[in-house]
């Protein structure tokens, strides 16, 4: 297979829409990685009605399960897909504590380990000149990384808690796989979209009312919030940018003060890691 595909993740929600409607309108092929297909067909045939590009393929991923994602770079492999651009969008806050299949809190396995895990399954695809971008979050600010990052429990878990430090983990680990990745000439970057006016922000509670009276119309809508990770995927210049942050156009390396840090090291040791082990786990389930 000759083209370069764009893949998506968590292309059905509010922003990862914008990104591909916008992927789209330029005539770029699309892959959909959606858990859900039910819920996302009717996205990808408006999409492809109201930009004129049928180049656009539906696919499922689970990113709470490794044999999901195993499976699916395994069919992309299969079939010789080349990948121009992996945009990591899809991410959750979960209210309550609840485990993936594979037993990792919900919010970290699937933000950062499940990112992670299809990420790494997928650099085979890549060429020189493939681009990853990662999403990361203003929260990362507030995040802490310590030994519990992988294991929380239901006394423990606080939603904010782990989902801001999901974040910092995505963001200390874009900078390191950048550099990693430098001699491939394949360039990997984070996009923060702000604060975007999606589902994820609705607390469920007292508060919610409160929050679009006062808050709300201070917030990006998705189709604001999807354009640092279409700057990042698309933009000619950024080809040439690797471990920074897009916010819109304008871009900022990574601190080095987050990247070179203890917490970064144990943080990039213990996903290797646990990235190999699963690797073992899931070929032998695959088989």
């Amino acid at each position: 297979m000759n083209k370069e595909y764009y893949i998506v993740t968590g292309a059905n929600g509010s922003i990862g829409q914008a990104i591909t409607e916008a992927l789209a309108s330029q005539g770029l092929p699309i892959i959909m990685a959606c858990r859900n297909i039910a819920k996302s067909q009717p996205v990808q045939q408006r999409i492809i009605d109201q930009t004129g590009q049928p180049d656009i393929l539906l696919l499922p991923l689970d990113l709470a399960s490794l044999k999901s994602i195993t499976q699916f770079s395994e069919r992309l492999a299969q079939e010789n897909f080349s990948i121009k651009a992996l945009i990591n969008n899809a991410g959750v806050m979960c209210k309550n504590f609840g485990q993936t299949a594979d037993g990792f809190e919900m919010t970290v396995g699937v933000n950062y380990i499940g990112t992670v895990f299809l990420t790494q399954l997928l650099l085979p695809l890549m060429q020189p000149g493939s681009r990853i971008v990662m999403t990361t979050s203003l929260t990362r600010y507030i995040g802490k990384i310590d030994t519990s990052f992988f294991v929380d429990t239901p006394t423990s878990y606080k939603r904010f808690k782990a989902y801001s430090r999901s974040k910092l983990a995505l963001t200390l680990y874009t900078a390191r796989l950048a550099q990693e990745l430098r001699p491939r000439g394949i360039v990997v970057n984070a996009a923060d979209p702000g604060v975007v006016d999606t589902d994820m922000i609705t607390m469920h509670s007292w508060i919610d009312p409160l929050a679009n009276l006062f808050f709300r119309p201070f917030i990006s809508s998705p189709h604001e919030g999807a354009t640092s990770a279409i700057c990042a995927a698309t933009l000619p210049d950024s080809g040439e940018v690797s471990g920074e942050i897009f916010r819109k156009e304008r871009h900022s390396p990574i601190p080095g003060s987050l990247k070179d840090s203890q917490q970064a090291s144990w943080l990039w040791d213990e996903t290797k890691k646990i990235v190999a082990n699963r690797c073992k786990e899931t070929a032998g389930q695959t088989e």
